[in-house]
């Protein structure tokens, strides 16, 4: 194609619009032109010729410029009316007809969260084929046709050279934190092998939201900056049919917003007041929780009652950090959390508008929570010295520490102990208040500016439990036996008794 070919499409293009009663002038038409090639108006086609001459009229191509008409005009026109349309200016010729099910769906990537649905998806091709290959990751590698894209999946060599409209199956694709940006590179990649080769691309999401999963795809694609979004197709039937969804996003509803109940009892009431009023003045940062007892969801008991501390920050979702083995447990929390909606990722429930985040602390990464500085996140994980829990988080920043502990705004560690009358607790408080972390002075300094601003000391709140009797020191040697610190503790403590 040429610059000449592209001012006939660009007129031709206006006039369509016009019957459609949308007016625009001559060079409107030619910046909404420039989407065939990929660029991004009328000065960058006459930059870049060399784009231009690659381009050609296919799905692809058809597929930028139709967004762009919807994304500026408001007006959803389909693909096909536009490759029909501009198919008939003298001159053009649009790519050929597909080799593969040439009467088949249009290409492009199209989306399920069933199996069953692939399964009736790869009996629809093959009989439609005749037995075509299909090229498959572990969603459809059984099928008899099927040929085994490896470890490489859609990076292997040689997918671009299959006939145009090959079917790819691509998943299962898990939606969740840790697995986040790696889902988006495959979506990115399905979308260009739709794009670049006409190819028909499968993908079977598990995802936590079925309901959102068109959304989650489209605010992935987007993500990564280009136009590879427009391969976006459709969705897959029950019956196994590819069936066109226009437009692919139906954007995301308001969030929920679920009032938190009063039950505060999980957190010791001498560090109750501290952390309500340090909270009541925070609508971003990092709240952590964390608790000697190890359970599968170690720290929630606390993470609940905080809830109602922090109503004034927003919809509060929680975080899908991973995909266990054993999905029940997911929803073997208190109930306050329960309650709330349980979302993929930080990334989709930002872009729903929640602005407060329960994850698990010992999970995420640094690169991530760190980028979002209007959000309050609300973390949990193991341990009940304030040291150890921040730090274990810092730790897991990269080279981002220093501003991970700038973003921590209190921590809550609680020391569960066996007692006499029931369980007790010591806590220990780290309140940041206007207080900044202190420049270079390595692991040390960060530690030592943790333990100097803290409202309570579980070694001081221990230390009046065993005085009281109301626990022993065999019972607390129990509580967190792998923590260093308490051994430090008892070692002080027996030193002292010695000297006195």
């Amino acid at each position: 194609m040429d610059i000449s070919q592209l001012k006939l499409l660009a007129a031709c293009v206006r006039e369509h619009l016009k019957q459609s009663s949308c007016v625009i002038g001559h060079s409107q038409a030619l910046d909404l032109i420039a989407a065939l090639p990929g660029l991004r108006n009328w000065p960058e086609v006459m930059a870049f010729p060399s784009r231009v001459a690659g381009c050609e009229l296919d799905i692809g191509s058809i597929a930028r410029l139709a967004h762009r008409v919807e994304r500026k005009f408001s007006l959803e026109i389909d693909a096909r009316e536009w490759l029909e349309l501009l198919s008939q200016v003298e001159g053009i010729s649009p790519r050929g007809a597909l080799q593969v099910w040439p009467s088949g769906p249009f290409p492009g990537v199209y989306v399920t969260t069933s199996s069953t649905a692939i399964d009736a998806l790869l009996a629809r091709y093959e009989e439609a084929t005749d037995g075509g290959l299909i090229y498959a990751e572990r969603a459809a590698n059984g099928s008899a046709s099927s040929i085994d894209l490896g470890e490489y999946g859609l990076w292997s060599q040689g997918i671009d050279r299959l006939p145009s409209g090959t079917l790819l199956v691509v998943g299962p694709v898990a939606l969740d934190q840790s697995a986040w940006k790696d889902a988006a590179q495959r979506v990115e990649m399905a979308c260009l092998h739709a794009l670049n080769s006409d190819h028909r691309v499968a993908v079977l999401v598990d995802t936590p939201t079925p309901d959102r999963v068109c959304e989650d795809l489209d605010l992935m694609a987007r993500s990564l900056g280009s136009d590879t979004h427009t391969a976006l197709r459709g969705v897959i039937t029950d019956d196994g049919q590819m069936e066109d969804r226009r437009p692919f996003s139906h954007g995301y509803s308001k969030p929920m917003l679920v009032k938190a109940p009063s039950d505060i009892d999980a957190i010791p009431r001498a560090a109750l007041e501290p952390l309500r009023r340090e909270l009541a003045g925070r609508s971003h940062g990092m709240v952590l929780f964390g608790s000697s007892n190890v359970t599968d969801h170690t720290g929630y008991e606390q993470l609940a009652a905080a809830l109602a501390l922090t109503d004034h920050a927003g919809p509060a979702a929680r975080i899908m950090s991973r995909h266990r083995g054993t999905p029940a447990k997911d929803w073997m929390v208190p109930e306050p959390i329960k309650q709330l909606p349980f979302l993929p990722s930080i990334e989709s429930a930002y872009a729903q508008g929640y602005r407060r985040m329960l994850v698990e602390a010992h999970y995420i990464a640094g690169d991530t929570w760190l980028e979002f500085n209007d959000v309050l996140f609300m973390g949990a994980t193991y341990g009940h010295d304030v040291v150890e829990i921040a730090l274990t988080l810092a730790a897991r920043s990269g080279r981002q520490e220093r501003e991970a502990l700038e973003r921590i705004v209190a921590v809550l560690g609680v020391l569960e102990v066996e007692g006499k009358k029931g369980t007790a607790s010591a806590a220990d408080l780290f309140i940041r208040g206007d207080a900044t972390v202190p420049a270079g002075d390595g692991w040390e300094g960060l530690e030592e500016f943790l333990r100097s601003h803290r409202a309570i000391r579980w070694a001081d709140e221990l230390s009046a439990l065993l005085d009281s009797g109301a626990v022993t020191m065999a019972s607390a040697k129990k509580a967190d036996p792998r923590n260093r610190y308490l051994g430090q503790f008892f070692a002080q403590r027996k030193a002292a008794r010695r000297a006195s």
